[in-house]
């Protein structure tokens, strides 16, 4: 198991797992989760209005 740490390109923070997000594309970890949603999206684009998936 690789605990090897990379950066949330949200906060910056090193962490050992990112998350993709579904709108933007960037890798943010845990703290960068949007807390409004349950799906993959990051909280800056969720504080956006009108959040479009890339699906």
């Amino acid at each position: 198991m690789s605990t090897e740490k990379k950066p949330c390109e949200i906060c910056s923070k090193k962490v050992v797992s990112l998350t993709q997000c579904k709108s933007c594309g960037r890798n943010y970890c845990n703290k960068c989760q949007s807390p409004s949603t349950s799906q993959n999206f990051c909280k800056e684009c969720v504080a956006m209005e009108g959040v479009v998936t890339k699906e």
